[in-house]
């Protein structure tokens, strides 16, 4: 038989036909996909779909926020993979308190322990802040509205004997009572006892006060208005209500508060002063 140039041409190409059918159905039957999305990896069947046809016929929802690559309108590709990265927002208030700034102070050191009473102003930032996040990991932050605020106040900070500072009390916040004082002095014929030693056992000194527990309780840490730091260790037959007596040095002093009116600030129990 004789070979001509029309057979030699199917000879050749038919060869080749059937390798790319075949090749072509591997492809499209047998060829995997790797979608990657929350973390995981879901090994795909290849279409010759678009990719937003084709995550959707797996039951992957996306969002239009979502980075997918390749893009939805690009053909599946049969090597690689196609990568959904979740895109979300939070906005959240931040609030930064800047130092407070002393703008008058007195200092307080004949009671029980020194004292400083302090009128200054703080500033305080707030922040509206959006963070977007990248499957779960933060990316950028951007501050969407930025005020600050400004309040002057009274705080009192009690001091050790080098000066440091034990702790502080905004005095704006505290609890407080308008009350009737009156002052009385180690051996005061009309204290309680002797007149030497509190209802709590302790020293009768400068700073110890006698209550009405119903209102301020023994062991109470106060703020008196022109008196200074104090602690509540005593009571007194007389001292009912809203009454105060200021522990002082002697007798002459007990005349400058003689049913004075003065304000009191709760500041904390304590057993200590």
């Amino acid at each position: 038989m004789r070979i001509t140039k029309k057979h030699f041409t199917w000879f050749v190409l038919l060869p080749l036909f059937l390798c790319a059918c075949a090749a072509l159905f591997y492809i499209n039957y047998f060829t995997t996909v790797k979608i990657i999305v929350d973390g995981k990896e879901i090994n795909a069947r290849l279409k010759n779909t678009s990719v937003g046809d084709f995550i959707k016929s797996y039951g992957v929802a996306f969002s239009s926020a979502d980075i997918i690559t390749p893009s939805l309108d690009k053909r599946v590709p049969w090597h690689g993979a196609i990568r959904i990265v979740r895109i979300t927002e939070n906005i959240e208030t931040i609030k930064e308190v800047l130092p407070f700034i002393i703008r008058w102070s007195k200092l307080y050191s004949k009671n029980l322990r020194p004292a400083e009473l302090q009128r200054g102003t703080q500033k305080v930032k707030i922040k509206l802040v959006k963070t977007t996040y990248h499957d779960g990991k933060a990316v950028t932050k951007e501050i969407l509205r930025e005020r600050t605020t400004s309040r002057t106040f009274y705080r009192l900070a009690l001091l050790y004997k080098d000066g440091s500072w034990e702790c502080l009390y905004d005095l704006s916040k505290s609890k407080k009572f308008k009350m009737i004082a009156t002052a009385y002095y180690p051996g005061d014929p009309l204290a309680w006892g002797d007149g030497t030693e509190t209802f709590l056992g302790e020293k009768m000194q400068r700073g110890i006060v006698a209550v009405d527990p119903r209102v301020i309780p023994l062991k109470t840490r106060v703020f008196v208005s022109n008196y200074g730091y104090g602690w509540a260790g005593d009571t007194g037959n007389m001292i009912k209500g809203k009454r105060i007596d200021l522990g002082v040095n002697n007798k002459e002093e007990e005349k400058d508060y003689m049913h004075v009116p003065v304000v009191v600030y709760i500041l904390e129990k304590a057993d200590t002063w």
